[in-house]
């Protein structure tokens, strides 16, 4: 089976490469891209920037020059209730988008292995949790949207990129399974934006326009130190998790 798993950060991007080791993973093509064949699978792990747009274009390139048999969204999310920790792993039953009027749920077909995988878990006592994953195309606030799914959905998380890959996978009849780990709680609101660190085009974070926002609001320091180390949790986390999904697949 092919299967492509997309990431948008480099930080996620080698939480998935670490899976295989160094050992058969090369780099090609425009987008960042390892491939590594196991006896069972060929894998196409991709970086595709972050946002809406930068995943859609990933995917749709991805299936037309492979053509995938399973699409995987990973990478980190954020908490949007407290039951969440930093580091636990939650597993998409629902994928919706957040618009000004509310949600639009997208009817994607997901993967039985996800659930499977979330009840195995589960029997084992670690945190991984099915949930609802709330697709957002820019950083909104946590509070905002608590409120919006008020107790409707369990475990949900807010993420910038599975609602644009589950909408390319829904019209190409591509089943999905969608897995983050959260590297950030429900009551850490970001106090920044992603224009403020990355290039125009939300491909990378860029350290020069970080040190510029840093010198603009120095009171983001202490956030943005809390963030790397639950960020590195979380890749830990994200590793450890698909380590333990990609045998059975």
């Amino acid at each position: 089976m092919k299967i492509a798993v997309i990431t948008a950060m480099p930080e996620e991007y080698r939480a998935v490469a670490a899976c295989f080791g160094s050992a058969g993973v090369t780099a090609a093509g425009a987008l960042r891209t390892a491939r590594c064949c196991t006896k069972e699978h060929e894998f196409i792990v991709v970086e595709s920037g972050m946002g809406f747009d930068n995943a859609a274009k990933a995917v749709k390139a991805l299936i037309r020059d492979d053509r995938p048999d399973l699409l995987i969204s990973t990478g980190f999310c954020g908490g949007i209730t407290p039951a969440l920790q930093t580091g636990d792993v939650v597993v998409a039953e629902k994928i919706i988008v957040a618009t000004e009027g509310g949600f639009e749920e997208i009817p994607v077909q997901f993967s039985s292995i996800g659930q499977n995988f979330v009840a195995r878990q589960a029997a084992e006592e670690r945190r991984t949790f099915g949930g609802v994953f709330v697709s957002t195309s820019t950083i909104t606030s946590k509070v905002r949207l608590a409120g919006m799914v008020s107790g409707s959905y369990p475990h949900p998380v807010v993420e910038m990129e599975s609602g644009a890959i589950a909408m390319v996978a829904a019209e190409n009849n591509i089943p999905l399974l969608a897995i983050r780990a959260v590297s950030d709680i429900a009551d850490e609101e970001l106090g920044f934006s992603l224009d403020e660190f990355c290039d125009p085009g939300l491909r990378r974070i860029r350290p020069h326009k970080v040190l510029l926002t840093v010198l603009r609001k120095p009171r983001i320091i202490p956030q943005l130190l809390r963030l790397s180390r639950s960020s590195r949790r979380a890749a830990e986390s994200l590793t450890a998790a698909l380590s333990r999904l990609f045998p059975l697949l």
